[in-house]
């Protein structure tokens, strides 16, 4: 039987000044009474690997869903393990687009490759409340968004929810007039559209993103065909 190689991954805002709020979580932990908002999808044979002597009779509720105590319980031993597994040498941090990464992996033929990682991995049964206040991001794919309307912080993120929501609230639109405040809120986390010759633009976007966006599927039918003078053809 091969090894693969897996690695276990939870983020925070790069720019978080405190340490996540361990504290903070357990606190809510022992404050819930819904136990649904765990991410449990098979509550017995989860809890079965979570939980020292597991019995569902005991543990499990006559609708399969776990009792109010053990989930508790549960959950406080999962943010016990985490915060132990980021403070240990199984663990490695990087920096990635406004991310602190903590990550921790390696080779396994079936079972987690560390106990940090499997720590890592049990962290995304938490309910998400739980895992925000601590201070990490269940969706770290996408880009981070601050959503305070600061120009200096604005993300990718936070424009494209106001242009959906500027065209979308509007009854009717107005062609150019679109354009231009389009164009606007994107100058907040992007170079201007149509503050310069569209050959520079596009020659601008692979500096920045060192690759050519007409080599993407996606993103090649919106790149507008332009002669040498940098006109639209």
């Amino acid at each position: 039987m091969g090894s693969s190689m897996l690695t276990a991954t939870i983020a925070v805002p790069a720019n978080r000044e405190q340490p996540p709020a361990f504290e903070v979580g357990r606190q809510m932990i022992n404050e819930i009474i819904d136990v649904e908002l765990f991410a449990f999808d098979d509550p017995e044979s989860q809890l079965e690997e979570l939980v020292e002597d597991f019995d569902p009779a005991v543990h499990l509720d006559a609708d399969g869903l776990p009792t109010l105590g053990i989930t508790r319980k549960t959950g406080l031993q999962i943010i016990d393990a985490l915060e132990e597994a980021l403070d240990s040498s199984e663990t490695n941090t990087i920096t990635i687009a406004g991310y602190l990464l903590h990550i921790s992996g390696g080779l396994s033929g079936g079972d987690a490759p560390t106990e940090a990682a499997d720590a890592i991995w049990n962290a995304y049964y938490l309910p998400e409340t739980v895992l925000q206040a601590m201070g990490f991001i269940r969706d770290y794919s996408k880009p981070l968004s601050r959503t305070n309307g600061n120009p200096g912080e604005t993300t990718d993120t936070d424009i494209v929810d106001a242009i959906a929501l500027g065209l979308g609230t509007k009854p009717e639109w107005s062609g150019a007039d679109e354009l231009e405040w389009i164009a606007n809120a994107i100058g907040f986390v992007r170079p201007r559209p149509g503050d310069r010759d569209p050959r520079e633009y596009h020659e601008e976007f692979i500096d920045q993103h060192d690759f050519d966006p007409i080599q993407a599927n996606f993103l090649t039918g919106y790149v507008s065909k332009y002669d040498d003078e940098g006109d639209e053809g």
